[in-house]
């Protein structure tokens, strides 16, 4: 399965990073960066970082660092900080090529078809089907995305983060006609970590990718359990650890443990409240056509297990 993600690197991006390179079934050409819940030049560190703590030869380019046409509001500029502080690492030349004209040369030079792994907002996505899009009906698969939600959102009551910071750019890529799966905040958040899940089925130090994933998990319980955690998340009271990136990693490889449903899709752009809203049309009734396919539910015991496994499994 060769693949493209397309992050804006913090800890869950990095998680889905990590299983792909651990994955035996996925082909990883490369790792395109965008602004998002971090300033670019921050998640294009971060992704550098992690590709040369893992010491594998895949690209990193640099993406949009703005929204289509918007102001840019996500993002701290505050640095959160690096994984791997105290590590020595050893990068690749960075490479002149940007994201979009780098993604343009792969699907150019791609005998098979490429799917599009967008885990961040969908800038760089929606640039290069704007300015090759007889290449992109050609040569990508289909996209399989982290965002949106079906019945809830997390920047508003309406829209989901990655769709928020740029709708523009995610109606483009919801309406330019390729089959796109959304793991959105429905399936995300059923998708939690417990910690009995981790310290019985997930922690391990076999490899580095295994190490990493567990460094992740609990850097996220320890978000948890703080005492000066923002009241905001107190009421949002989790189950466990959620790393949502992750969920379209699994669905890539175990479909069968998801449960779905038809639906056309699309952003709305221009209400006072709703700004964002990923609008999941799936009434049978409707004569819209049904290209995408929205993820709700998932087996949660499948999941764990079928990371465990990848891990199990990792070169690297």
């Amino acid at each position: 399965m060769r693949v493209i993600l397309d992050c804006d690197t913090g800890h869950d991006d990095a998680a889905a990073i990590t299983l792909c390179l651990a994955s035996k079934d996925i082909e990883l050409l490369g790792v395109t960066t965008v602004m998002g819940n971090l300033p670019l030049d921050q998640t294009y560190r971060n992704t550098r970082d992690l590709i040369a703590h893992f010491k594998v030869d895949v690209p990193v380019l640099r993406g949009s660092s703005d929204p289509l046409i918007r102001n840019r509001w996500v993002g701290s500029e505050e640095d959160r900080g690096r994984f791997f502080p105290d590590e020595t690492l050893i990068y690749q030349d960075e490479m002149d090529l940007d994201a979009v004209e780098w993604m343009k040369e792969q699907l150019e030079n791609s005998e098979n078809k490429v799917t599009l792994v967008p885990l961040a907002p969908m800038t760089n996505i929606a640039k290069l089907m704007t300015f090759y899009p007889d290449l992109v009906e050609e040569k990508v698969d289909r996209i399989v995305c982290m965002g949106g939600g079906y019945k809830f959102g997390n920047s508003t009551g309406a829209a989901e983060l990655n769709i928020y910071a740029d709708p523009e750019a995610a109606q483009a890529v919801f309406s330019f006609g390729i089959p796109i799966v959304m793991c959105g905040l429905d399936v995300c958040h059923n998708a939690f970590i417990t910690k009995e899940d981790y310290y019985n089925v997930l922690k391990s130090n076999k490899n580095m990718a295994s190490s990493f994933i567990s460094q992740i998990c609990e850097a996220s319980f320890a978000f948890e359990e703080r005492d000066d955690i923002d009241e905001r998340f107190k009421l949002w009271k989790r189950p466990g650890a959620i790393v949502y990136d992750t969920v379209p990693i699994i669905y890539l490889l175990h479909p069968e443990l998801f449960n779905t449903l038809p639906a056309s899709i699309s952003v709305e752009c221009e209400s006072e409240f709703c700004d964002g809203m990923t609008v999941c049309n799936v009434s049978p009734r409707s004569e819209e056509p049904k290209i995408h396919t929205l993820v709700l539910d998932l087996d949660r015991e499948g999941y764990i297990n079928a990371m465990k496994s990848i891990l199990d499994n990792s070169s690297i």
